[in-house]
């Protein structure tokens, strides 16, 4: 079988920094996110050291060697942009603020994904050089979905893309990345050589990098990757955000001026601009709209014939109780999940009004409420324990991913540590975990409790207290719906 390599005048390989944490990158994010989000603006050398502090803390961490911590933090600075640089200074970013304060990595890495190009201050300078002299300014997310509709299109709607040929036909090609050939002259490229029976390297050195990103879109809920290996577009859960990134026009300009000299580039004329590069990265996120509809990402796309039996039950379960949250939440609209902490809140409600009925408290599953905001209790929803009127109050903290996350923390505003201070244990925590294709409840009974007299809960003070827990500080319960 013939293989296809990209012509040798049009060969440059795009690459970028990998994080040594992929395997459990949302996990690592959210954590990370939420450490740098309580640091103070100081000056770069105290900054790093309570970086890398944070980072020993992560579960695995503790016992690693000093390369590999900074190695962490030179990734996490890189690639995500969670910190803000003011000279010689830093500061935590308004990256990292959203995710810390949103928990919505699917929303977190749309937002990574736009702003993401080659050449960008992920780099090293004299890597961003190699690539403004080989001509290369490309936005890599914004193209493959084009590519994508492109082939949707001539395929009557059904078109899928493998890692090997984004990276062949793609990343490594100068007609893509320098000339910008058009995304339909790609999708034609790539269906000629499948009609040729062309073969591709697909070594996992060759395609790591058009991989990663792939995989990126995944998380962020714009591709699914199927059972053939070949990535597809989420046309119908993110046609929103599909929209704002073939509409997207704007790159980093400041390394614009390099393209038109003809002196060498030198690194050190590239490195004063790492600053300005971060400050494009944070810059208007809060004004991009990437929320995604919540039934749409629940159900993890698969077919019903490539589901097993207790996948189809699951898959059931989960729709109808989120079908029931669309209608709780008396709405026409998609439940987006900018609106998470309200989806939570109603599969609580939910959740309770059922686990009464169970021990015979219907009339006191009818006064099962939510909290209004504005009166800031401390908790969010009203309920009782089920047996003599005693009440029981809830908190709600909801997380969304693509994957199960495998960290152990959420933050209490001052509001909601003095109401569990004061309701003893009558006072709860329900931390739901909104996955693809899954919803978990770990259920954690008065936490300040727990915190001062049994220690299996740990505080670190933070406007509030953000909350360190572990299996032991709670128990997982099935959501009853």
């Amino acid at each position: 079988m013939a293989i296809y390599n990209t012509p040798g005048k049009y060969y440059f390989r795009l690459h970028h920094v990998r994080p040594r944490f992929k395997n459990d990158i949302e996990s690592v994010l959210l954590f990370m996110a939420s450490e740098i989000s309580r640091f103070s603006k100081m000056d770069e050398q105290s900054f790093n050291e309570n970086l890398n502090s944070a980072i020993k803390r992560y579960p695995g961490n503790s016992s690693a060697v000093e390369k590999t911590i900074n190695n962490w933090r030179t990734e996490i600075s890189s690639l995500f942009g969670l910190i803000k640089w003011d000279g010689d200074y830093r500061e935590p970013s308004a990256m990292a603020k959203e995710l810390a304060d949103n928990e919505d990595l699917m929303q977190f890495f749309k937002l990574f994904l736009f702003k993401f190009q080659y050449p960008g201050g992920h780099l090293k300078s004299q890597e961003i050089a190699k690539m403004i002299e080989a001509g290369v300014c490309f936005k890599p997310v914004k193209y493959i979905i084009e590519v994508l509709l492109a082939g949707m299109k001539s395929e009557n709607g059904h078109f899928g893309i493998t890692k090997a040929e984004v990276t062949h036909c793609i990343f490594n090609d100068l007609r893509v990345t320098r000339n910008h050939v058009s995304p339909q002259q790609t999708y034609e490229l790539i269906s000629n050589n499948r009609q040729e029976n062309y073969d591709y390297d697909c070594d996992g050195d060759v395609t790591r990098y058009a991989g990663d990103i792939l995989d990126y879109m995944v998380i962020a809920g714009l591709l699914s990757r199927k059972a053939n290996y070949k990535y597809y577009l989420n046309t119908s859960s993110a046609a929103e955000a599909i929209d704002i990134f073939i509409k997207d026009n704007n790159y980093y300009h400041d390394y614009d001026s390099f393209y038109e000299s003809t002196k060498e580039i030198l690194p050190s004329s590239i490195s004063p601009l790492r600053e300005s590069w971060f400050n494009y990265v944070n810059d208007g996120i809060d004004k991009l709209d990437f929320s995604t509809d919540i039934l749409s990402f629940v159900d993890d796309g698969s077919s019903d014939e490539e589901k097993t039996a207790e996948q189809k039950e699951k898959s059931e379960f989960i729709n109808d109780l989120l079908l029931m949250i669309r209608a709780r939440m008396n709405s026409g609209e998609k439940v987006k999940t900018k609106v998470i902490g309200d989806a939570g809140e109603s599969i609580t409600i939910q959740h309770e009004q059922m686990r009464l009925i169970k021990l015979g408290c219907n009339d006191l599953a009818k006064l099962v409420k939510k909290i209004p905001e504005q009166f800031a209790v401390g908790y969010d929803i009203s309920s009782f324990e089920g047996s003599g009127n005693m009440r029981r109050y809830i908190e709600v903290k909801t997380t969304v991913s693509y994957g199960k996350l495998h960290i152990y923390n959420f933050h209490m505003t001052p509001s909601e540590w003095s109401a569990a201070e004061t309701n003893g244990d009558n006072y709860y925590v329900y931390r739901l975990s909104i996955s693809k294709g899954d919803i978990s409840l770990f259920v954690i009974k008065n936490p300040v409790k727990q915190y001062k007299k049994d220690e299996t809960i740990e505080i670190v003070p933070r406007d509030g207290v953000d909350v360190r827990y572990s299996e032991k500080s709670g128990v997982y319960e099935e959501i009853l719906a």
